[in-house]
């Protein structure tokens, strides 16, 4: 059985973009004499002919347009084989590098590398946690493979997937007057909002609500992350907007309360990015069908 030449393959199919062999070989820095010879060897290999030279541009016969048509097929499946082996040779010798925004990465990734690990023990990881456009700089520059957040990426050498909505919850501290009730934004004149860092999304969610709400000259306090605002709301120094899924052990055992202002926040979206500066390794790949796989059981839940 006759084994096409790949090379060969490649020199045929640009001839019969440029439209000729000079035009080819100049892309290619090939001569023209070396770029015909390929042809004609590949044409000599399929004892048929492939170029119709008659004409002042080369084109393709009809067995040439039954060619190039399966040639971009095969070299295309060709260059993701190279990519496929140079991830593979990345596997273990570089950790996995995960980039992501705070609010995301602080409750929906544990889950996420705990089932990396298990099925991956040898796997090495590190989490970075940025803002948007820095995580956005990191994918575009191939630094990080794989990315999180919890809004749409500036645009850049990267593609994006919605992985799952999170509720935007007001929360306060449980033995607040208005815990559990719902409640309209004149009921929180007077309260104090916990604000996240500048830079965050959550920031700017509260910060439009209590403009919306036309209380945007409430007590404001500035805190850090997440967790500085759970634990701000747990003492009693104020009410905060966090994720459902950052908060359900504190509602579940009554540590903190759900304050039900309607309308409801906007719900927060959870988006996987990954980079296209390079290819990604087996374990990146791995981590973008764990990720997939979590997105779909908690949306089950």
């Amino acid at each position: 059985m006759m084994r096409l030449n790949l090379n060969q393959l490649a020199i045929f199919a640009q001839v019969i973009e440029c439209e000729g062999f000079s035009a080819a070989g100049q892309v290619l820095f090939l001569s023209q004499s070396s770029v015909s010879k390929q042809v004609q060897n590949l044409e000599i290999a399929l004892r048929t002919q492939l170029v119709d030279r008659s004409g002042p541009k080369i084109r393709p016969t009809l067995a040439g347009e039954v060619l190039l048509a399966q040639s971009k097929e095969v070299l295309a499946l060709a260059d993701q084989a190279v990519a496929a082996v140079q991830a593979a040779a990345l596997l273990r010798s570089e950790p996995l590098v995960i980039g992501s925004t705070s609010t995301v990465g602080g409750h929906f990734l544990p889950l996420v590398l705990q089932e990396l690990r298990r099925r991956e023990p040898a796997v090495r990881f590190g989490l970075t946690v940025s803002t948007a456009g820095q995580l956005a700089e990191a994918l575009e520059e191939g630094r990080t493979g794989i990315g999180l957040s919890a809004s749409t990426l500036p645009p850049g050498r990267h593609r994006s997937e919605r992985l799952a909505d999170d509720d935007m919850l007001l929360v306060c501290p449980a033995d607040h007057p208005l815990a559990g009730r719902d409640v309209r934004p004149a009921d929180l004149t007077g309260e104090t909002f916990l604000l996240r860092e500048c830079g965050s999304q959550t920031r700017r969610q509260l910060t439009d609500l209590l403009h919306s709400w036309d209380i945007a000259g409430a007590r404001t306090l500035d805190l850090w992350g997440t967790e500085g605002i759970k634990e701000a709301v747990r003492i009693g120094l104020g009410v905060g907007l966090v994720p459902r899924g950052s908060v359900r052990l504190e509602l579940r055992h009554g540590v903190l309360a759900e304050l039900g202002i309607r309308p409801a926040p906007e719900r927060r979206t959870v988006m996987a990015n990954w980079t296209l500066a390079r290819p990604l390794t087996a374990y990146e790949q791995l981590l973008l069908t764990i990720l997939r796989e979590a997105a779909r059981t908690t949306a089950a839940a």
